[in-house]
Formats: structure tokens, sequence, C-alpha cells
């Protein structure tokens, strides 16, 4: 994916093997003796085409959004071959102890082993001064955290790991792709897709319905889960997107004069 938010831009982050991929459309060879017709090609599998369009180390760089149950956002960028990614994790209304609500920007940039951050509480400096957080980026002091936030993968938003738990996966005539989700085939999919409690969802929770777009430069657009409502929560959805494949901005480090980041975002970090 685990760890949330942070090291682990959406849902909680789950290492996963490299897609299947797949020759669709090639007409296969063989050993044709004279004027022997070659075999048709064979169909794509629809499970393994939308694997094979999942961002892999080979992707050139891409930009990616999503919603997380529970609203909190996520968006940005990453280089498979640097190694390098970026994303800002958006929290609105957070209440505090005293029943007020304010919401929360935090930017995360990391480049092979270097890290930055930014954060901003509130819409205006008051509440960063008050906790003593810089507005701007600073760097992380890997010796300063128990868990080193590190590039860990292309597939930002766990897209392989759903598809995998997918069943019935058919495309559709307007070239979508749709199936369901089932939650209980592995623990690692409930975590990326509720944080992992299912038990209210029963039966539901085995064929979640899920849709995804694959685009016209054969990789994955969008995945999206759909989650019933439960109980007092409201219906939600699970939602993944990649886009600008090959026209992502460059992930540089940030720049200017980087001061070093505080003790305060250590602790925010739960260091």
């Amino acid at each position: 994916m685990t760890q949330r938010i942070g090291a682990n831009p959406l849902g909680r982050r789950v290492t996963v093997g490299p897609a299947t991929f797949l020759a669709a459309g090639l007409l296969l060879t063989g050993c044709g003796v004279g004027g022997t017709e070659p075999p048709p090609s064979t169909p794509a599998d629809p499970k393994d085409t939308l694997l094979a369009a999942v961002p892999n180390e080979t992707t050139p760089a891409f930009r990616f959004s999503g919603t997380e149950v529970g609203g909190a956002s996520v968006s940005g960028s990453v280089d498979p071959l640097l190694k390098a990614m970026e994303l800002t994790f958006i929290q609105t209304d957070i209440e505090t102890k005293a029943g007020g609500e304010f919401s929360m920007t935090m930017s995360l940039r990391l480049i092979d082993e270097r890290a930055w951050t930014k954060v901003s509480v509130g819409e205006t400096a008051e509440m960063n001064e008050q906790l003593g957080l810089p507005r701007q980026w600073v760097e992380l002091d890997q010796s300063k955290l128990s868990s080193i936030p590190e590039y860990d993968g292309a597939d930002m938003g766990n897209a392989a790991l759903i598809i995998r738990a997918a069943d019935e996966v058919q495309q559709q005539a307007d070239g979508s792709y749709t199936g369901t989700v089932d939650l209980t085939d592995e623990s690692e999919v409930a975590e990326v897709v509720m944080n992992g409690d299912i038990a209210a969802l029963g039966e539901q929770a085995t064929s979640l319905p899920f849709t995804a777009v694959i685009g016209s430069d054969g990789n994955l657009d969008t995945l999206s889960v759909d989650l019933p409502a439960v109980d007092e929560q409201p219906a939600a959805e699970y939602v993944v997107k990649y886009f600008d494949y090959g026209n992502a901005p460059a992930i540089t480090p940030p720049a200017g004069d980087v001061a070093p980041a505080p003790d305060a975002v250590y602790e925010m970090l739960g260091e």
C-alpha cells in the first residue's frame, strides 16, 4: 500500500507484484507448413487486459488522484523510472476537542532517498504558527523517522490488488470494464477499499460492484469500487484516477533554501 497517507497515498499501500502482461491482438505465428493459415488470435481475457493496463515500473511519469472513504482526497504525480513521487493529501472537517472544525493539507515529495514535506493547517497561517509547523517545504531527516518514507511502486491506488480480487470481469459496449470485488478474498483488499472493517457489510462484502476504464493509450484511466450504505454511514465510492502519462510535471527538489524539518513535524508524523 502498511501505513496511511504519508508513506501511503491512496488507501493503504500494499506492495504487489508486477501486472501480468498479455500480448493481446497478436497472431500466433506457430510453425505453419506451406500455405497453412496461422491460427486466429486468442481473445484477451478482460481481467488480464485490465492488469496489463495498470501502471508499473516501466510506465512513463504520470499524475494521479483519488478519494478515500471518509472524504479525504489525495493527488500527485509519479515517476517510476526515477523512483520519485509527489502527493498532496487533503482532509476536511477535522474536529477539534473544542467542537470546531478545520482542514489540513499535507504534501510529501520523495526523490530517491530524500524526502520533503509541507503542511497547511486551516485557512490562515495562525494554526500553523500555534502548532510550530512551517507552511513551506522542509526536508525530513531519515534518522529521526522510525518508518522511512520511500517510493514503493507505481500503482499508487492499489488498482492491481483490487483487480486481482475481482470476479465476473466483462468489457461493456462503451469500452469500460465492470465486475465485482470480493473484499474477503484477501485482508489487504479490505484495508485498501475501506480500512478493513467489513463485518457490517455482511454478504455484500463478497460482491461490491467496480468499474474501470482504459484510455486510448492502453493505460488505466480510472477504477472505482461502490460501497453500500451501512448503518449510519452513507454509500461511498473508492476512486483512483491515473492520467497525463508521459506529460506529468518533473519531480525535482523544492526550489530555494529549504530548512530542516522542526520537531513539531516529527511529532505530527507520530515519531
